[in-house]
C-alpha cells in the first residue's frame, strides 16, 4: 500500500476556475477573499501552484465543495466520472435529478440498443 499518489493540479485549478467563474468572481475578488495575492491564486488555477493544505482548506471552505471533490480526480483516481457527475447533479433539485437519472437511463438504454447488446 505504498501507492505514490500525484496531484493533478492543472485539474484541480480547472475545477477552481469553473466554480469562479460560475459564480461571476474575478480572480482578484478571489484572492483578496482568500487573503491571497492574484498572482498566487493565477497561478493555482493555472496549475502552477503546489497547494499547502491549509490554502487547500481554505479554498474548499471558500467555494463550499468538498476536498475529496476537489482532489479525486486530481489525483490520478479512476473514480473521474463520479466527480462529474457528481457535479452534473450538484446544484439540482430532487425533481430535476430524478429527470436527469431517467434521461441518463433512456440513453443508456439506446447506446445498448444501438450496439445489439
Amino acid at each position: 500500500m505504498d501507492e505514490q499518489i500525484t496531484v493533478d493540479y492543472i485539474a484541480l485549478g480547472s475545477k477552481l476556475k469553473q466554480k469562479r467563474l460560475a459564480l461571476g468572481m474575478t480572480q482578484e475578488r478571489v484572492a483578496e477573499k482568500l487573503d491571497l495575492s492574484e498572482s498566487f491564486y493565477s497561478r493555482i488555477e493555472r496549475g502552477d501552484r503546489v497547494l499547502s493544505v491549509d490554502s487547500l482548506v481554505k479554498i474548499s471552505r471558500f467555494y463550499d465543495m468538498s476536498l475529496d471533490y476537489l482532489l479525486l480526480d486530481s489525483c490520478g483516481g479512476n473514480d473521474r466520472l463520479a466527480v462529474e457527475i457528481d457535479a452534473v447533479f450538484r446544484d439540482k433539485s430532487p425533481q430535476q435529478s430524478a429527470l436527469l437519472l431517467n434521461l441518463l437511463k433512456v440513453q443508456s438504454e439506446n447506446i445498448d440498443r444501438l450496439q445489439g447488446t
